[in-house]
C-alpha cells in the first residue's frame, strides 16, 4: 500500500509480466525471453535445477533428457515481489519426434565364414521409438526399451537370414535391415548350442533432480526440509548441487533410515529478520537423487542363445554367456544345452536334449566302434565343453 498518490505515480514500479515463446529441435529448446521483470526463474519441467531469470538475456537454452510431455513455466518479480508466472507446454513425445536407428552391426562370433549353427551378435541404438521390432525371417521379438540393444542369435540350419530392426512409434516406422549366409557344417561335425534363459527381480532405478526451497523464520539460526520419495520408491542417495546463496552455509542431507524421505539442513547466514533476505528468505537448493522401485513379480529375462563347432575329436569349446540384464536381482540362469552332428543335405543327429544344465555335467555318448563323453563345466560367466572321443574295441 503506498501512502501519497506522488508515490503511487513516482515510485511504485511497473507491473512485470511473464512473456516468452518456444522453439524446439529435437530435445533442444530456446525460450525467447520478452518479459518484463527484475528477477524471477525457469521451471522447465523435467526436475533440472530453477534457473535464474536475467531481463537483460534475450534468449535461454535447455536441452531435455528425453522425450515427453513437459510445462515450461517463467515467474518474474519486481522489487516490490510483486510475481506474475506463465506456463508454455512443450510436446517432445516419441510421436513428435522422429524414430531412428544408428550403428547397427551384425558381428558373426564364430568367424568369418559361419556355419550351421551359426551365432551372431546384433548391436544398435533406438532413439524416440515406442517399440522396437527385431525381424530374423523366422522369428520376430518386440520390446518397448529404447537405448543401445544388443543380443545373441542363432541360425541353426544353412541358408539366407534378413535380419530387419523397426523403430515405431505407432505412427511413424524406421527401419534398417542386413543380411547374413550361414553354410552347411561338414558331415560329422559336431556343433553346441546353448539357450540361456533367466529370472529375477527387476528394480527401476532413475536419478533425477529436483530443486526444493528452504524456507527460513524470522529468528531461527538453522533451515531444513523434508523431501519424500515418489509413491512406491526409495530414495538410495541424496546430493547437493551448488547453492548461489550466500544466506546458508554447512547443508547437509540426511537419508531416512526406512529410505522414503530425505532431510535437507542448513545454517542460516542470512539476514535474522526474513523480510529482509534476498529472494524473501527462500533458498532455491538442487537436490540430485537416486531413487529406485522393486516390481514385486518375478519377470523373465530376455532369452539368449550361444553356439560354437567342435574343431575336432578331444578338443573343446568356449562360450560366453549372456551379461544379467540391467536392473536385476536375485538373477538366476537356466542353461539348456544341445549338442548335434552334422549329417549329408543339411541333416543333423541329436547326441544331447538337456532342458536344465547343473554344473559340472557329464554325459557319454556310445558308438560303433568308438565313445564321445561330454564335460561341461561353469567358469565365470562362460561355459566350457570338453568333448573326449575313446576307440571301443570289439568285444569289449
Amino acid at each position: 500500500m503506498y501512502t501519497t498518490a506522488i508515490v503511487n505515480q513516482v515510485a511504485k514500479p511497473s507491473q512485470p509480466v511473464a512473456n516468452f515463446a518456444v522453439t524446439t529441435d529435437g530435445l533442444d529448446m530456446t525460450c525467447q525471453n520478452q518479459a518484463t521483470g527484475e528477477s524471477g526463474w525457469w521451471d522447465f519441467g523435467d526436475g533440472a535445477p530453477l534457473e535464474p531469470f536475467d531481463p537483460a538475456q534475450p534468449s535461454v537454452a535447455h536441452k531435455f533428457a528425453k522425450p515427453g510431455n513437459y510445462s515450461v513455466k517463467l515467474t518474474v518479480r519486481n522489487f516490490l515481489m510483486e510475481e506474475n508466472s506463465r506456463s508454455v507446454p512443450v510436446d517432445l513425445t516419441p510421436a513428435a519426434l522422429p524414430p531412428s536407428i544408428t550403428g547397427l552391426t551384425v558381428e558373426s562370433i564364430g568367424g568369418p565364414k559361419p556355419v550351421a549353427p551359426a551365432a551372431f551378435r546384433i548391436k544398435g541404438e533406438v532413439k524416440n521409438a515406442e517399440s522396437i521390432i527385431l525381424d530374423l525371417g523366422d522369428k520376430v521379438e518386440v520390446n518397448t526399451e529404447t537405448g543401445p540393444f544388443e543380443r545373441l542369435v542363432v541360425f541353426e540350419k544353412p541358408g539366407e537370414y534378413p535380419i530387419q530392426v523397426i523403430a515405431t512409434t505407432g505412427k511413424t516406422v524406421t527401419n534398417q535391415r542386413r543380411a547374413v549366409t550361414v553354410s552347411p557344417s561338414a558331415e560329422g561335425i559336431i556343433s553346441v548350442i546353448l539357450r540361456v534363459n533367466g529370472t529375477g527381480h527387476r528394480h527401476d532405478r532413475h536419478e533425477h533432480l529436483s530443486t526444493p526451497v528452504l524456507t527460513h523464520a524470522a529468528g531461527a539460526k538453522m533451515v531444513e526440509r523434508v523431501v519424500a520419495a515418489k509413491p512406491g520408491h526409495v530414495i538410495l542417495e541424496a546430493k547437493v548441487g551448488k547453492v548461489t546463496s550466500q544466506s546458508v552455509s554447512n547443508l547437509k542431507t540426511e537419508v531416512a533410515p526406512d529410505h522414503k524421505s530425505v532431510k535437507i539442513s542448513a545454517d542460516w547466514t542470512g539476514p535474522s529478520t526474513t523480510g529482509n533476505a534476498p529472494g524473501g528468505g527462500d533458498v532455491m537448493v538442487p537436490l540430485l537423487l537416486v531413487e529406485e522401485r522393486e516390481k514385486p513379480a518375478t519377470e523373465a529375462a530376455q532369452p539368449e542363445t550361444a553356439s560354437a563347432v567342435f574343431p575336432g575329436a578331444n578338443s573343446n569349446v568356449i562360450l560366453a554367456l549372456p551379461p544379467q540384464p540391467h536392473g536385476m536381482s536375485e538373477f538366476q540362469r537356466k542353461i539348456a544345452l544341445e549338442i548335434r552332428q552334422a549329417r549329408a543335405a543339411g541333416q543333423s543327429t541329436l547326441f544331447v536334449n538337456e532342458p536344465d544344465v547343473k554344473f559340472p555335467w557329464t554325459k557319454t555318448i556310445d558308438g560303433p566302434g568308438f565313445a564321445l563323453t561330454f564335460n561341461a563345466t561353469l567358469v565365470g560367466e562362460h561355459v566350457q565343453i570338453l568333448l573326449t572321443q575313446t576307440q571301443i574295441q570289439a568285444g569289449r
